[in-house]
């Protein structure tokens, strides 16, 4: 009977050892499970702040691209634009050559005669005018010039033909000059200078 009741008491301690087990196992599994959603939380958070950064780099990477795009086409743009520009040039340029073998080079012819200083302007056989040596040279040449189409752009050849031995150096100046400013205004006219003295 003793041996019984020993083992009853026995079972009476196991029984409130088991509820205290339970109760600490209870408390670590709810204590666990906080823990795990607080740091599955916080996983969350660090991975969509990381797909926030990869979203924002691949944005900004794509404007970067087409920026890079647009810039290529520009420059493309500029390219092509220079290409018919030079194209263009060669071509007026090539027909001054012609111009210039069919003998239609521009001509200012200075003279002298009998202390008369004079500028005969021509192309090929034709002759267009004739200016008196003064300061206001160039008044009287520019328009000339443009008649034979200098405005319109295209590459115009032209010779500043004198004797040296004839004409006074001053006169030749008043020339240089109305034919610098002419140069100035028409960036497609080339002069070249002849001097005929032997």
């Amino acid at each position: 009977m003793s041996g019984y009741r020993k083992s009853k008491g026995l079972a009476l301690e196991l029984t409130s050892l088991l509820d205290v087990i339970m109760i600490m196992l209870f408390w670590v599994m709810t204590n666990s499970s906080a823990s795990a959603a607080d740091a599955q939380d916080k996983a969350d958070k660090k991975v969509k702040a990381a797909q926030t950064k990869i979203e924002q780099s691949e944005k900004k990477l794509e404007d970067q691209a087409k920026e890079y795009d647009k810039k290529i086409e520009e420059l493309k743009a500029q390219a092509l634009e220079q290409q018919a520009k030079i194209n263009e040039n060669a071509a007026m340029n090539q027909q001054a050559i012609n111009d210039y073998k069919d003998g239609l080079l521009i001509t200012l012819t200075v003279k002298n005669n009998d202390g008369n200083a004079a500028v005969t302007v021509s192309q090929g056989n034709e002759t267009l005018a004739d200016y008196s040596i003064s300061d206001d040279l160039y008044d009287s040449l520019g328009p000339a010039l443009e008649t034979l189409g200098i405005n319109d752009g295209k590459t115009a050849l032209a010779a500043v033909v004198y004797d040296g031995d004839t004409v006074l150096y001053d006169d030749i100046s008043l020339v240089r000059d109305a034919v610098s400013k002419i140069s100035q205004a028409h960036n497609n006219v080339y002069f070249t200078y002849i001097n005929t003295s032997k």
